[in-house]
């Protein structure tokens, strides 16, 4: 069931079911390989019976402080080669309207990000293409290749981070790789 998800996308009013490559995060092994920058940032795994019946992470996180890193929650990949992918797909539903922003390191050492708005308090899927995802212009790590292409033949994790000014509550389905 965990690995049969289908994630639906409407082309030219034709519904067309896609299933996932492989899973990033499934948070099937509890907060093993999940961890929080700060640890005033609450996390736990449970069920939501409104989306599926999987493991699902609630991030309780709080105001944010002047470390722009402080609300950020890493999780190892399980999947580390995601050359095959088109795309990440996850579900997220926050407890108030938020910008997310989530990030993974390639190959490279290149940080990539993308920035998404969510509304409030209802589940909605989440499709980040990898041929439209770009260097974070903020933060590169020392020894990150600029220029080079991307290169998602090893990457070890994903993270994520609300990007809002208020203490507040998200939950997010398992990581995975589409095409």
């Amino acid at each position: 069931m965990l690995l049969s998800l289908l994630l639906v996308a409407v082309t030219a009013g034709t519904t067309v079911q896609e299933q996932p490559l492989a899973v990033i995060q499934s948070f099937a092994n509890g907060l093993t390989g999940i961890r929080a920058a700060n640890p005033g940032v609450r996390l736990d795994v449970g069920r939501d019976p409104s989306i599926m019946d999987a493991p699902v992470l609630f991030v309780d996180y709080q105001d944010p402080t002047g470390d722009p890193g402080a609300r950020d929650v890493r999780c190892d990949a399980e999947t580390h080669d995601w050359t095959g992918a088109r795309a990440i797909s996850f579900q997220v539903k926050p407890s108030h309207a938020l910008r997310l922003s989530v990030s993974f390191l390639d190959r490279n050492g290149v940080a990539y990000t993308t920035w998404i708005e969510l509304q409030a308090d209802t589940w909605q899927p989440v499709r980040i293409a990898l041929d439209e995802i770009r260097p974070n212009p903020y933060f590169q790590p020392p020894g990150a290749k600029h220029g080079a292409p991307i290169d998602v033949s090893d990457v070890r994790w994903i993270a994520f981070a609300p990007q809002d000014r208020a203490s507040g509550r998200l939950a997010i389905s398992r990581f995975v790789l589409s095409r």
